[in-house]
């Protein structure tokens, strides 16, 4: 009987060191109401996830970036455009120069084929009388 009463014994401290106290009881369960207080709800989780394929439908791929990306100028091409628009820009200039220089040439031809015309007018004038 001796040895029966020590094996309940025995078995009675093994469950006593297995158990919880009623402070560490408490502590586990604010420990487990902070938790639930950090938990999302099913409902949250739903909007998240709706917000995220938002943003899913307004991003671009990465084929669409490497398209755009294709089709940009770049530094070089807009330095060949600037030259082309300066050379461009100088034979206008000389052109205009040119366009210019040949305005007075008309004008002093003009002038001198009234002369010329005025001269032969005078001319045929004398020789008819």
């Amino acid at each position: 009987m001796e040895r029966t009463l020590l094996q309940i014994l025995d078995k009675l401290e093994k469950m006593e060191t297995n158990m919880v106290t009623k402070q560490e009881l408490s502590e586990i369960k604010a420990e487990l109401e902070k938790v639930k207080a950090n938990m999302a709800t099913k409902q949250e989780l739903q909007e998240v996830k709706a917000e995220l394929e938002k943003v899913k439908a307004n991003m671009a791929t990465k084929q669409e970036l490497q398209e755009v990306k294709d089709h940009m100028a770049t530094k070089q091409d807009f330095m060949l455009i600037q030259q082309a628009v300066l050379e461009t820009n100088e034979i206008v200039k000389k052109l205009e120069s040119k366009i210019d220089t040949h305005e007075q040439l008309l004008t002093l031809l003009s002038h001198r084929s009234l002369e010329h015309e005025a001269a032969i007018s005078s001319i045929r004038f004398i020789l008819t009388k």
